[in-house]
Parts: C-alpha cells; structure tokens; sequence
C-alpha cells in the first residue's frame, strides 16, 4: 500500500508518517511538501493524506491531485473545522477531513474509512441525536438508534430536490461515479450534495444516511420515479455476473420453450423473429415467459450480430423480483410497456 503525505517539513510530517505506515502491513508512506511535482508522478498511490492547515497551498495540491488520479481516497487534516472550510476541501475532491485535536486512534479509523470509498467528517461538525445514532458514526460506525425516525423526516424538508435525487441512489448503493453520470452532474459536486445531506440528516456516513434514508418518504418517492422512468441501473444488480458471449445467428431461446433465463443486453443486437423487432444494448429480454402461467417463451430470439450479455437464470430473476421492490417496479412497468406495445402491433 503506497500512501502520499503532502505538509511543510518538520516534527508533525515525521510523526504522522509514523502513524500512517502503521495502518497497515507493507505500507510505504512517500512525504512531499507543497507546490512539488513530485506526488503527480505516483500515479499508483492507494491515498492521499494532506496537511490542510495551509489551505491555499493544500486544496491546490489536493485538486492537481485529483485530477490526475480521479479516483485517489484524500483525507485532509485540519486545525480550522468550520463549515466553509469543510465546503472549500469537498468542493476540489477531498473524501475525508480530520480534525487535529482528535486522538491517534481516530485517524486510524478515519483513515480505513475514506481509503473504504466513504466521506469522513470530524465529529465536532456534526450533532447526533438519539434518531440517528451517536458521535461513533463520524468514526465509519453504523450503530443505528432505536428511535422512531422522527428526526429525519423533520429534517427531510430541507434537502433540495437534486439533495434528494442524491441521497436516494445512494441508498440504492450507486457510486458517487454512478450518481454523476445518471444525473449529469459532476463527481465532486455528488460529495458535495452527500455532506449537506448528512449535516441535515445529523449522520456521518453513507450507512447511516441510508439508513436515514429508508424513512424518508421522498426518498422512496424518488426511487420509484426512477424506476417508472426506466432509469434503473440494472448493472448494478447484476455486478456478481460476467458476461456470456454469442455470435451471430446464435439463438437465445425458442418460442413456446420453457423460460428458464432473463437476459441482459450489454453489447450486440437481438432480433425477436415473431414480432419483427429487433432491440440492443441496455434492453432486458425474457421477462414476460417468467410470468406467464405455463412459464413459456412467446416469440423466439435470435442473434443479429455478436453479442455480449448477462444471463439471469429463473430462480435468481424471480428472487431480485422478491426481494428488491425497486426491481419488482421496474420489471412491471416493462412488460406492461410490451404487452400494450403487441396489442398496437396487433391492430395494424
């Protein structure tokens, strides 16, 4: 694990290296101070570590950094914690701040908390109520309280819209990469968004905030909008899949055999032969034969050139269907969209 500390020269750059190579087995912790080249050119760094105390030459180091490792987990380390100054190190693509004042041990788990992809924010930021949780969630804890959620709900009002559309795909487990490009908005401003959610839901990571988020009813809201819409990130339910590859001619399935799949079209063309309609990537195929009373297939398809997909069988299919309501929406608004889409055809 190859970790980068940029701060002036001296006793503290020293000591906190210590700590830093202590996180954990075969940890090399490379020391830079301001303005120097030089940490560009680790491009293979696991973190990035900044003292902030010197903020116009840190949140420069820290954006020149980001730019060329996007992805690159940043912690800063502050004397200063205020809002604006926490707005200002967010803003240019920092994921955690720390506040000086807190014990070794903390950094330790402020550390293992952005290098995990999450948002650290120092505890004396943020006010805990029994609703949420307590000050260990600033930590990467997720001890949730036994409240009724009342606090949250009352807190709900004062997300924006975009807030809201934010907090709900994040709860859906979406990156903050995922969230940016479905709403066409920038990866720093996603963070951005995240840290005003949890200061107005009084939570201090991404846990809690979904968790805060399940009692949210615009929340919910705005899940199902986003399935209504078609806009679910059906890649995101099958990540654990790798793709079957087929070429062209291949046939998927038969009309009138037994449905035993769902297929997802990640690359490629299928034409189902019956219907004369030929659909391409991002499309599902399949779903109607699931639910059908004699679980057969209604038209046949077939490869129209090389094809690259995800292969659900029946039983896993109908177990998402189950088990994520956001999925079970999605999926019947499809194949409602189908079947209106055939009586159109049938008509003609």
């Amino acid at each position: 694990m190859l970790i980068i500390f940029v701060a002036p020269p001296g006793l503290f750059r020293e000591g906190v290296a210590r700590l830093l190579g202590e996180l954990e087995a075969h940890t090399e912790v490379k020391c830079f101070d301001y303005g120097t080249d030089a940490p560009e050119s680790e491009t293979g760094a696991d973190l990035l570590v900044i003292d902030g105390d010197q903020q116009g030459e840190s949140l420069g180091a820290a954006g020149a950094l980001r730019r060329v490792m996007p992805r690159l987990p940043v912690l800063a380390l502050l004397t200063k914690i205020d809002q604006a100054t926490i707005d200002a190190f967010i803003a240019v693509g920092v994921t955690g701040c720390f506040d000086k004042s807190e014990p070794a041990s903390a950094l330790t788990s402020a550390l293992r908390v952005v290098q995990a992809g999450a948002t650290y924010l120092p505890p004396a930021l943020l006010t805990f109520t029994n609703t949420i949780g307590s000050p260990s969630a600033a930590h990467g804890a997720s001890r949730p309280a036994s409240g009724t959620g009342a606090g949250a709900g009352n807190n709900a009002c004062v997300l924006t819209p975009r807030q809201i559309e934010v907090l709900a795909l994040a709860a859906r487990g979406e990156s903050n990469k995922s969230i940016a490009r479905q709403l066409n908005i920038a990866e720093g401003t996603v963070k951005v968004h995240l840290y005003t959610v949890y200061k107005a839901l009084k939570v201090g990571s991404r846990g809690q905030a979904s968790i805060a988020a399940a009692r949210l009813e615009k929340v919910g809201d705005a899940q199902l909008h986003h399935a209504l819409d078609a806009q679910l990130t059906i890649r995101r339910l099958l990540s654990h899949l790798s793709p079957s590859h087929f070429r062209r001619g291949d046939v998927l399935f038969h009309k009138d055999a037994p449905s035993d799949a769902l297929y997802y079209i990640m690359r490629g063309t299928i034409g189902l032969q019956e219907i004369g309609v030929e659909v391409g990537a991002g499309t599902i195929l399949g779903e109607i034969g699931l639910f059908s009373p004699d679980h057969r297939r209604t038209c046949t398809a077939r490869c129209k050139s090389d094809c690259e997909l995800l292969v659900v069988s029946a039983t896993d299919a109908m177990r998402m269907y189950y088990q994520d309501p956001e999925f079970a929406t999605y999926l019947i608004r499809l194949i409602t969209r189908r079947l209106e889409a055939d009586k159109s055809r049938t008509r003609m």
